[in-house]
């Protein structure tokens, strides 16, 4: 079939157009680019840290990097390398001093950052914990990773020997035996359950503290032993009983 003059013109002016949009200059790459600092979530309690984030090109040393935190019109950190932030919305502005052929430049990013925290664990997650008090091998308590999701916190803790837990309390009762014996008395109970767990083969003993936060604000305290939880306290009791005193208070 013979194409149309008026078609043919048409066609040429497409393929003109196609051929300019398929190949557009390229731009220069720029020496240093500002990343955008992705929002944060953290546990129960405790800060988020952040840094600043940048790519640059070869051949470009960077001279100073840093940021500024303002938060409801306040500035509340200035050209600072790194923050540990709290949860809340805050502004960031990010500065990058850097040198490029020769020459010193600046590029500077402002944005809004949003730190989280995290959900907050209920009396309900407290009694869902699974503790083995006698490390029996028919009963395998949480591990510090279950915990950890069923608190929705990774807590922090400290972990030690029976051996140099045994050599604490063995110095605890030399310090208050003449003056407390009835205290005495509780170590000793101590000392005996943590030889009888080192009997059942316990190597590591871990004590980890979970904070609370929200209207319940509920601390936890929880041990394992080689990294099976065979105990855990926590003071919603102890909050109970105050909330009741208070009450009793204001009735009277």
């Amino acid at each position: 079939m013979r194409r149309t003059l008026l078609g043919l013109v048409a066609a040429v002016a497409v393929a003109a157009s196609t051929t300019l949009v398929a190949a557009p200059a390229q731009a220069a790459a720029k020496p240093v680019t500002i990343k955008t600092i992705s929002n944060k979530s953290i546990d129960w309690f405790g800060t988020a840290l952040v840094k600043p984030s940048f790519t640059k090109a070869k051949k470009v040393k960077v001279l100073k990097k840093a940021m500024t935190i303002h938060q409801g019109g306040k500035v509340l950190r200035k050209n600072r390398t790194a923050v540990k932030l709290k949860p809340g919305t805050y502004r960031v502005t990010t500065k990058v001093t850097y040198k490029y052929k020769g020459k010193k430049r600046a590029t500077v990013k402002k944005q809004r950052l949003v730190v989280k925290q995290g959900r907050c664990a209920t009396v309900q997650n407290l009694r869902s914990l699974k503790v083995d008090p006698a490390f029996s091998p028919d009963v395998i308590g949480d591990s510090i990773a279950n915990t950890a999701r069923k608190l929705h916190s990774r807590g922090s803790g400290e972990s030690y020997t029976p051996d140099k837990l045994i050599a604490q309390l063995e110095a605890l009762k030399v310090l208050l035996g003449d003056e407390m014996p009835e205290i005495v008395v509780l170590i000793d109970e101590a000392i005996a359950e943590v030889k009888a767990l080192q009997a059942k083969g316990v190597t590591v003993l871990e004590d980890r503290t979970y904070q609370g936060c929200g209207k319940q604000d509920i601390d936890v305290y929880a041990t394992f032993a080689n990294g099976e939880l065979i105990m855990a306290e926590d003071d919603s009791d102890l909050m109970m009983m105050s909330g009741a005193r208070a009450a009793l208070a204001a009735a009277r």
